[in-house]
């Protein structure tokens, strides 16, 4: 009898807790939840499908022009805020960037400044409005610049030399994404840099970037 009554009491309690299932969830609204919604909730620690991974190119034309390539990798922490680290390459040439120097035959000229640039850098991005996003970020570019100047003790003509420099650049401005699959997504940037270093290959320019990325 004893064992009956245990075998009824253990079928109960198994029906019941299959029953729960599928009692609905309710919000503090009064509204049923999905239990989708209660398992996204419910998930946490790392998501795969988050990660943010692609490539960026830029465009910067004026009395600068500035071509850039730049790989990033990121995670989306939550389904409007992104962050990650990249690596950036460019190449800058400022058109007037050494003025007034004379030649070996005395006349005044003005000589272009190229360098190339390797920019390891952090950024944010918020998704403000639909599709419409804030970026920020902060790089440190190591550049190798040509520099030009004159130099009477050496004789006449303009000489030539290669530096090495450093200049941070910290970037404000936003952007546009067009998904072009459920996780592909085309960006257009537009940026400006506040710090303004003279050394900066965005000194005294926009910043226009385009690039292709995965997870954003």
């Amino acid at each position: 009898m004893k064992q009956i009554a245990l075998a009824v009491l253990l079928f109960l309690g198994v029906n019941t807790a299959f029953a729960q299932d599928d009692v609905p969830m309710y919000s503090s609204t009064g509204k049923p939840v999905r239990d989708g919604k209660v398992a996204s909730r419910k998930k946490t620690g790392f998501d795969a499908s988050r990660i943010i991974f692609g490539g960026g190119f830029g465009l910067g034309f004026g009395n600068v022009t500035n071509v850039n390539v730049a790989p990033v990798v990121g995670y989306r922490i939550t389904d409007r805020f992104s962050a990650g680290v990249g690596m950036g390459y460019q190449y800058v040439r400022v058109k007037d960037g050494f003025p007034g120097l004379f030649d070996e035959n005395n006349n005044l000229v003005n000589k272009p400044k190229t360098f190339n640039a390797y920019a390891p850098n952090v950024w944010t991005r918020y998704v403000l409005w639909n599709n419409v996003f804030a970026h920020l970020e902060y790089e440190h570019n190591i550049i190798t610049m040509k520099r030009y100047y004159n130099d009477y003790s050496k004789g006449t003509g303009i000489l030539s030399e290669t530096l090495k420099v450093d200049a941070p650049a910290l970037l404000i401005g936003g952007g546009i994404r067009q998904p072009v699959s459920d996780r592909v997504s085309i960006l257009f940037q537009a940026m400006y840099d506040v710090l303004q270093d003279q050394n900066s290959p965005y000194y005294k320019t926009i910043a226009f970037r385009f690039g292709i990325v995965a997870g954003f």
